[in-house]
């Protein structure tokens, strides 16, 4: 009995604190700010005044911040993917013609609105890694569906994502059940899907011929796409894999890619690798992008789909 009164006290303590914490769990992640990577200085200093204040210290950094958080521990390593995709926006940025200035004598009260919309990559980038990985996933969905259907895949991923860290948290562990506390409306769900969405028409445009020639690739090339029922298993593995092809592309190390899953998440990196597709002949597509390291290439057709599923790959090699 006398152990257990002295064991007793300090366990009371340990779960008091944890209680405390999570029930005055109204942080404000606006507060919070990191360095960016110096990859993406070209874009901050790019953003209308309007658009970098909401970065950085409006809704989109709060949201940035609270969808880095509850992904973080399934965040892949991708520094090479993070440093290229840095350089990539900071130089369509920089196209005064896809990324004016606004001028308020011509355009007025909405001066400040003018020029392309990278206000979720700087919200992430000044929230860390974490949250610029989730700006891909932005992206990646924003490619796919349109904007209802994207904000209603998001709800998914954000309510599943807080119950599996609700399951798996340990009492004490303060980081872990925070991250299940976080809440993140509809609404900034939908503000989230809208930036990226309009960074890829800016994006898209000022990579067209580029962008043109590898949805050429993706539509002339059969490969299955993820069947598995499950949306957050299916979206999170498309979304993890994609991030991990392409940073070893960018590395220069060549990629055997049998998913249709991951070619089409391709299309919402703009970076652009070359191709080998080996079928009847082989026929090599050269995109020459000084972002990919020399040996970045995707080759298809070395396995065929049935191949990959019967031996349990992923479909990347």
């Amino acid at each position: 009995m006398a152990t257990i009164g002295k064991i007793n006290p300090s366990f009371i303590s340990a779960t008091q604190e944890t209680t405390i914490a999570l029930a005055s769990f109204n942080f404000d992640f606006s507060l919070v700010k990191v360095a960016p990577p110096e990859e993406f200085t070209g874009l901050g200093n790019s953003l209308s005044s309007v658009r970098r204040e909401s970065a950085e210290n409006g809704q989109v950094h709060i949201t940035a911040r609270k969808l880095g958080a509850l992904f973080e521990g399934i965040v892949p390593e991708t520094p090479a993917l993070v440093k290229a995709y840095g350089e990539r926006v900071s130089e369509i940025a920089a196209f005064e013609q896809y990324n004016p200035k606004g001028v308020a004598q011509k355009d007025g009260f909405f001066s400040a609105q003018v020029g392309a919309d990278g206000t979720s990559i700087w919200a992430a980038a000044t929230s860390g890694e974490s949250a610029i990985a989730v700006h891909l996933l932005a992206c990646l969905l924003a490619r796919l569906w349109t904007g209802s259907q994207a904000t209603a895949i998001w709800s998914e991923l954000v309510s599943e994502r807080q119950n599996i860290l609700k399951q798996a948290r340990a009492e004490t562990d303060l980081k872990m059940a925070m991250a299940s506390c976080i809440v993140v409306s509809r609404e900034e769900l939908a503000g989230w899907d809208a930036s990226a969405r309009a960074w890829l028409q800016t994006a898209d445009a000022a990579k067209k011929l580029q962008q043109t020639q590898l949805n050429l690739i993706i539509d002339n090339i059969r490969l299955a796409v993820d069947a598995r029922g499950q949306v957050y298993e299916s979206v999170l593995r498309t979304w993890v894999d994609t991030m991990i092809t392409v940073d070893r592309l960018v590395r220069g190390t060549v990629q055997s890619v049998q998913s249709g899953a991951i070619l089409l998440g391709l299309t919402s990196c703009h970076l652009y690798p070359d191709f080998v597709v080996l079928g009847s002949f082989a026929k090599e597509i050269r995109q020459n992008d000084p972002l990919v390291a020399t040996g970045g290439l995707v080759t298809i057709g070395l396995q065929t789909p049935g191949d990959v599923q019967s031996s349990g790959g992923d479909g990347i090699y």
